[in-house]
Protein backbone atom coordinates (compact mmCIF):
# COMPACT_ATOMS: atom_id res chain seq x y z
CA UNK A 1 0.00 0.00 0.00
CA UNK A 2 1.23 3.50 -0.95
CA UNK A 3 2.26 6.08 1.85
CA UNK A 4 -0.90 7.10 3.57
CA UNK A 5 -1.65 10.83 4.54
CA UNK A 6 -4.61 11.52 6.73
CA UNK A 7 -6.10 15.34 7.15
CA UNK A 8 -7.01 16.64 10.31
CA UNK A 9 -10.62 16.15 8.84
CA UNK A 10 -10.53 12.71 7.75
CA UNK A 11 -9.83 8.84 8.85
CA UNK A 12 -7.94 5.57 7.67
CA UNK A 13 -10.73 2.70 7.16
CA UNK A 14 -10.30 -0.86 6.73
CA UNK A 15 -12.91 -2.06 4.79
CA UNK A 16 -13.86 -5.45 6.40
CA UNK A 17 -13.20 -8.41 4.77
CA UNK A 18 -10.83 -6.98 2.16
CA UNK A 19 -7.51 -5.73 1.98
CA UNK A 20 -8.66 -2.33 0.96
CA UNK A 21 -7.75 0.87 2.80
CA UNK A 22 -9.63 4.03 2.39
CA UNK A 23 -9.54 7.39 3.43
CA UNK A 24 -12.93 9.11 4.79
CA UNK A 25 -14.14 12.34 5.00
CA UNK A 26 -15.59 13.12 9.33
CA UNK A 27 -17.72 15.24 8.44
CA UNK A 28 -20.78 13.33 7.16
CA UNK A 29 -19.78 11.92 3.64
CA UNK A 30 -17.84 8.78 4.87
CA UNK A 31 -19.90 5.36 4.12
CA UNK A 32 -22.77 3.72 5.92
CA UNK A 33 -24.77 0.59 6.38
CA UNK A 34 -27.07 1.71 2.85
CA UNK A 35 -23.30 1.21 0.97
CA UNK A 36 -22.61 -2.35 2.55
CA UNK A 37 -26.81 -2.93 1.53
CA UNK A 38 -26.37 -2.08 -2.12
CA UNK A 39 -23.01 -3.81 -2.47
CA UNK A 40 -24.84 -7.06 -1.19
CA UNK A 41 -27.56 -6.57 -3.38
CA UNK A 42 -26.10 -5.65 -6.39
CA UNK A 43 -26.75 -8.24 -9.43
CA UNK A 44 -22.77 -9.23 -10.26
CA UNK A 45 -23.27 -12.58 -11.61
CA UNK A 46 -23.52 -13.68 -14.77
CA UNK A 47 -21.91 -11.57 -17.88
CA UNK A 48 -21.69 -8.36 -15.67
CA UNK A 49 -18.14 -7.24 -17.27
CA UNK A 50 -18.51 -3.32 -16.63
CA UNK A 51 -20.24 -1.44 -13.42
CA UNK A 52 -20.93 1.87 -13.70
CA UNK A 53 -21.44 3.86 -10.46
CA UNK A 54 -23.32 7.00 -10.32
CA UNK A 55 -22.69 9.75 -7.81
CA UNK A 56 -19.60 7.45 -6.68
CA UNK A 57 -18.41 9.77 -3.92
CA UNK A 58 -15.32 9.29 -2.21
CA UNK A 59 -15.67 5.51 -3.93
CA UNK A 60 -16.52 3.09 -0.96
CA UNK A 61 -19.20 1.50 -3.38
CA UNK A 62 -17.06 1.38 -6.46
CA UNK A 63 -14.47 -0.58 -4.25
CA UNK A 64 -16.90 -3.20 -2.35
CA UNK A 65 -17.95 -3.98 -6.15
CA UNK A 66 -14.58 -5.23 -7.06
CA UNK A 67 -14.06 -7.24 -4.51
CA UNK A 68 -17.13 -9.24 -4.70
CA UNK A 69 -16.42 -9.34 -8.51
CA UNK A 70 -12.90 -8.63 -9.63
CA UNK A 71 -12.53 -9.62 -12.79
CA UNK A 72 -15.11 -6.69 -13.78
CA UNK A 73 -13.94 -3.23 -14.38
CA UNK A 74 -16.10 -0.19 -12.13
CA UNK A 75 -16.04 3.59 -13.08
CA UNK A 76 -17.39 5.79 -10.42
CA UNK A 77 -19.14 8.79 -11.79
CA UNK A 78 -18.82 12.01 -9.41
CA UNK A 79 -19.76 15.70 -10.04
CA UNK A 80 -18.17 17.02 -6.25
CA UNK A 81 -14.64 17.93 -7.01
CA UNK A 82 -13.40 16.95 -3.79
CA UNK A 83 -15.04 13.64 -3.18
CA UNK A 84 -13.49 12.62 -6.86
CA UNK A 85 -10.40 13.73 -5.76
CA UNK A 86 -11.10 11.44 -2.56
CA UNK A 87 -11.48 8.67 -4.20
CA UNK A 88 -8.42 9.25 -6.90
CA UNK A 89 -6.47 9.14 -3.86
CA UNK A 90 -7.96 6.09 -2.24
CA UNK A 91 -7.12 4.64 -5.75
CA UNK A 92 -3.75 5.22 -5.12
CA UNK A 93 -3.51 3.58 -1.89
CA UNK A 94 -4.72 0.75 -2.93
CA UNK A 95 -2.57 0.05 -6.42
CA UNK A 96 -3.24 -3.36 -6.24
CA UNK A 97 -7.16 -2.48 -7.32
CA UNK A 98 -7.02 -3.03 -11.40
CA UNK A 99 -10.05 -1.63 -13.32
CA UNK A 100 -10.90 0.87 -11.18
CA UNK A 101 -11.20 4.21 -12.52
CA UNK A 102 -13.01 7.42 -11.19
CA UNK A 103 -14.68 9.99 -13.98
CA UNK A 104 -15.54 13.53 -12.52
CA UNK A 105 -19.11 14.17 -14.16
CA UNK A 106 -22.14 15.42 -13.62
CA UNK A 107 -24.46 12.16 -14.41
CA UNK A 108 -26.92 14.70 -16.09
CA UNK A 109 -23.93 15.19 -18.31
CA UNK A 110 -23.88 11.60 -19.70
CA UNK A 111 -25.84 11.44 -22.91
CA UNK A 112 -23.27 14.13 -24.05
CA UNK A 113 -20.53 12.23 -22.75
CA UNK A 114 -20.75 8.23 -22.64
CA UNK A 115 -21.77 5.98 -25.25
CA UNK A 116 -24.86 4.53 -24.94
CA UNK A 117 -25.50 1.02 -23.96
CA UNK A 118 -22.02 1.14 -22.59
CA UNK A 119 -22.30 -1.04 -19.75
CA UNK A 120 -23.67 -4.12 -18.35
CA UNK A 121 -24.76 -3.30 -14.58
CA UNK A 122 -25.73 0.28 -13.28
CA UNK A 123 -25.58 1.07 -8.98
CA UNK A 124 -26.51 4.22 -7.76
CA UNK A 125 -26.97 5.41 -4.05
CA UNK A 126 -28.79 8.66 -5.27
CA UNK A 127 -28.96 11.82 -2.59
CA UNK A 128 -31.98 10.95 -0.68
CA UNK A 129 -33.60 14.32 -0.02
CA UNK A 130 -35.76 16.07 -2.62
CA UNK A 131 -34.95 19.11 -3.79
CA UNK A 132 -35.87 22.16 -1.58
CA UNK A 133 -36.38 19.48 1.49
CA UNK A 134 -35.07 19.31 4.62
CA UNK A 135 -31.80 21.42 6.07
CA UNK A 136 -29.14 22.35 3.81
CA UNK A 137 -25.83 20.87 5.34
CA UNK A 138 -23.32 23.78 5.41
CA UNK A 139 -21.12 21.26 3.77
CA UNK A 140 -21.25 21.08 0.31
CA UNK A 141 -19.74 18.15 -0.17
CA UNK A 142 -22.36 16.54 2.81
CA UNK A 143 -25.00 18.89 1.28
CA UNK A 144 -24.72 17.62 -2.59
CA UNK A 145 -24.72 13.85 -1.29
CA UNK A 146 -27.96 14.25 0.89
CA UNK A 147 -30.24 16.25 -0.70
CA UNK A 148 -30.58 16.67 -4.84
CA UNK A 149 -28.31 19.59 -5.59
CA UNK A 150 -26.52 18.08 -8.45
CA UNK A 151 -29.49 15.98 -9.78
CA UNK A 152 -32.99 14.49 -9.02
CA UNK A 153 -34.07 10.89 -8.67
CA UNK A 154 -35.03 11.03 -11.57
CA UNK A 155 -31.68 12.68 -13.30
CA UNK A 156 -29.68 9.19 -11.58
CA UNK A 157 -32.25 6.97 -13.49
CA UNK A 158 -32.49 8.16 -16.86
CA UNK A 159 -28.80 8.25 -16.45
CA UNK A 160 -28.73 4.57 -15.73
CA UNK A 161 -31.43 3.95 -18.44
CA UNK A 162 -29.12 5.17 -21.04
CA UNK A 163 -26.15 3.15 -19.90
CA UNK A 164 -27.59 0.10 -20.40
CA UNK A 165 -28.34 -2.21 -23.21
CA UNK A 166 -31.71 -5.00 -23.19
CA UNK A 167 -31.46 -6.87 -20.27
CA UNK A 168 -28.95 -4.85 -18.29
CA UNK A 169 -29.73 -3.84 -14.95
CA UNK A 170 -29.81 -0.88 -12.45
CA UNK A 171 -29.66 -1.92 -8.83
CA UNK A 172 -30.32 1.50 -6.40
CA UNK A 173 -30.95 1.99 -2.88
CA UNK A 174 -33.28 5.17 -1.43
CA UNK A 175 -35.83 6.05 0.76
CA UNK A 176 -38.87 3.61 1.66
CA UNK A 177 -41.04 6.69 0.90
CA UNK A 178 -39.69 6.91 -2.39
CA UNK A 179 -39.90 3.80 -4.11
CA UNK A 180 -43.44 4.18 -5.68
CA UNK A 181 -41.75 7.65 -7.54
CA UNK A 182 -38.62 5.61 -8.39
CA UNK A 183 -41.59 3.44 -9.94
CA UNK A 184 -43.55 5.89 -12.07
CA UNK A 185 -40.05 6.73 -13.07
CA UNK A 186 -38.96 3.07 -14.30
CA UNK A 187 -42.21 2.98 -16.47
CA UNK A 188 -41.44 5.74 -18.62
CA UNK A 189 -38.30 5.03 -19.26
CA UNK A 190 -38.68 1.27 -19.86
CA UNK A 191 -37.24 -0.34 -17.22
CA UNK A 192 -39.28 -3.41 -15.12
CA UNK A 193 -38.87 -3.71 -11.68
CA UNK A 194 -36.90 -7.15 -10.98
CA UNK A 195 -36.39 -7.27 -6.97
CA UNK A 196 -37.45 -5.16 -4.04
CA UNK A 197 -36.83 -5.23 -1.13
CA UNK A 198 -37.40 -3.57 1.97
CA UNK A 199 -35.03 -2.56 5.19
CA UNK A 200 -36.03 -1.85 8.77
CA UNK A 201 -33.87 -0.15 10.82
CA UNK A 202 -35.52 -1.91 14.00
CA UNK A 203 -37.42 -4.92 14.34
CA UNK A 204 -40.90 -3.81 14.95
CA UNK A 205 -40.62 -0.09 13.11
CA UNK A 206 -41.64 0.51 9.64
CA UNK A 207 -39.34 0.22 6.51
CA UNK A 208 -36.70 3.09 5.64
CA UNK A 209 -35.37 2.03 3.10
CA UNK A 210 -35.35 0.20 -0.28
CA UNK A 211 -33.18 -1.45 -2.44
CA UNK A 212 -34.58 -2.16 -5.72
CA UNK A 213 -33.15 -3.60 -8.87
CA UNK A 214 -35.23 -3.34 -12.59
CA UNK A 215 -33.93 -4.23 -15.97
CA UNK A 216 -33.79 -2.38 -19.22
CA UNK A 217 -37.33 -3.71 -21.40
CA UNK A 218 -38.24 -6.23 -18.44
CA UNK A 219 -42.34 -6.60 -18.43
CA UNK A 220 -42.41 -9.77 -15.93
CA UNK A 221 -43.10 -9.91 -12.45
CA UNK A 222 -40.29 -8.52 -9.80
CA UNK A 223 -39.43 -10.78 -7.21
CA UNK A 224 -40.35 -9.94 -3.54
CA UNK A 225 -37.79 -10.18 -1.18
CA UNK A 226 -38.52 -10.43 2.44
CA UNK A 227 -37.73 -7.28 4.45
CA UNK A 228 -34.13 -7.24 6.58
CA UNK A 229 -34.14 -5.43 9.70
CA UNK A 230 -31.07 -4.03 10.70
CA UNK A 231 -31.52 -4.30 14.61
CA UNK A 232 -33.49 -6.64 16.66
CA UNK A 233 -35.42 -5.72 19.31
CA UNK A 234 -32.99 -6.01 21.95
CA UNK A 235 -30.56 -3.78 19.87
CA UNK A 236 -28.25 -6.09 18.25
CA UNK A 237 -27.80 -6.30 15.01
CA UNK A 238 -29.79 -9.12 13.18
CA UNK A 239 -27.67 -12.27 11.71
CA UNK A 240 -27.51 -11.31 8.22
CA UNK A 241 -25.89 -7.97 8.59
CA UNK A 242 -23.87 -8.76 11.48
CA UNK A 243 -22.62 -11.20 9.21
CA UNK A 244 -21.99 -8.83 6.49
CA UNK A 245 -20.46 -6.19 9.19
CA UNK A 246 -18.03 -8.75 10.83
CA UNK A 247 -16.97 -10.94 8.04
CA UNK A 248 -17.87 -9.01 5.15
CA UNK A 249 -19.15 -9.31 1.69
CA UNK A 250 -18.84 -12.49 -0.76
CA UNK A 251 -17.43 -12.94 -3.80
CA UNK A 252 -19.51 -13.96 -6.70
CA UNK A 253 -17.79 -16.61 -9.39
CA UNK A 254 -16.49 -14.27 -12.55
Amino acid sequence: MADVFVDTDERLDSLVGTDFKLVQKIDGTAFAIDTLLLANFAALSGQVVRVADLGSGSGVLSFFLKFRKPSTEVIGFEVIDELHSLAQRNCQLNPQVKGLSFECLDIREIPSRCLPESFDLVVTNPPYYPRGSGKIPPNPARAAARHEMTGTLRDFIEAGAYLLPYGAKLDMILPANRVYEALAIFKELQLGLRRLRFIHPKEGQPAHLGLMEAERFYNGVHEPIAPLTIHLANGRLADEVDEIVRIGLKKVKS
